[in-house]
């Protein structure tokens, strides 16, 4: 069951039930990167801050430690990467075998 929420920055929130809220909060947030095609963790915090705290106000509380779990995650994977050629498409080793095709937001 879903429900539809006021919408976020031309998004809509959709509240759903997961098995495993870490890996899904990680995809998510691993879809959302991969679209802004981020590499450089540094150059890029200020996105990275505003997506990490996006999760945090539009989620519950009890979902907050799957949350900064999934997002540590990411971003030690990020910063572990060797930076890529400017023309290959990068996913960072460890994350490339997941997509999501729905936001957690």
């Amino acid at each position: 069951m879903q429900e539809h929420h006021t919408p976020v920055t031309g998004g809509v929130a959709v509240k759903k039930y997961s098995l495993d809220p870490y890996i899904d909060f990680k995809h998510s947030m691993q879809e959302m990167i991969e679209a802004r095609e981020i590499r450089d963790v540094r150059a890029n915090w200020d996105y990275l801050h505003e997506l990490i705290s996006c999760y945090l106000k539009l989620n519950p509380k009890n979902t907050h430690k799957f949350i900064i779990s999934a997002f540590a995650d990411i971003i030690v994977c990020l910063l572990s990467s060797p930076s890529p050629e400017p023309d290959t498409h990068w996913k960072p080793e460890g994350l490339q075998q997941h997509k999501v095709s729905r936001l957690l937001v």
